[in-house]
């Protein structure tokens, strides 16, 4: 059995480049999802374009909705992969955990914000600058979800301002 592994790694190494680039770029579902569960209905409902409007109700809000009714379970899996990936209990590549520790604090920041837009007041949030503010933030996140998307599928290191310095610290601890 040992040399059949051993006869099979030539072939499964030049694999492992796209492996950790996949699994870098997947680690940003968290954040999307957050992201489309707070500002989603702001952004795509209050706009004219049926296209966006279908768009959203046959598929975000599938997205959505499961993680809004599992939204405890998917937490308690964040933490864990947070965890693990600081400390590198399990043999991934600092690619990969750098990555994956930047997903889930660029999540901790789209939570934040969401939270602090419903909890404004009424008269501000269902305004022309409530639609603005959460256009803002859904699409910023978005595009910083595909810039940091697209550098990784290249092989570098996203840099975000704060997030990018902290994912550094934990991946450093571990």
């Amino acid at each position: 059995m040992k040399n059949f592994f051993e006869a099979l790694t030539p072939y499964l190494r030049p694999l492992i480049p796209f492996a950790e680039r996949g699994l870098s770029i997947c680690a940003f579902i968290f954040p999307f999802v957050e992201v489309a569960s707070y500002f989603g209905p702001k952004v795509f409902l209050s706009t004219e374009s049926i296209t966006l409007r279908s768009f959203y109700l046959n598929h975000l809000v599938k997205v959505s909705t499961f993680y809004t009714d599992n939204n405890l379970l998917i937490f308690i899996f964040m933490v864990w992969v947070f965890i693990v990936c600081s400390r590198g209990s399990v043999p991934l590549t600092k690619f990969v955990r750098f990555n994956v520790i930047q997903a889930i604090l660029l999540n901790i920041v789209c939570s934040c914000s969401g939270v602090i837009f419903t909890f404004l007041p009424v008269v501000l949030r269902e305004s022309m600058l409530g639609v603005i503010f959460a256009n803002f933030l859904f699409l910023g996140m978005v595009l910083l979800i595909a810039y940091s998307s697209l550098l990784i599928a290249y092989g570098r290191f996203p840099r975000i301002p704060i997030i990018s310095e902290a994912a550094k610290l934990q991946v450093q601890q571990g």
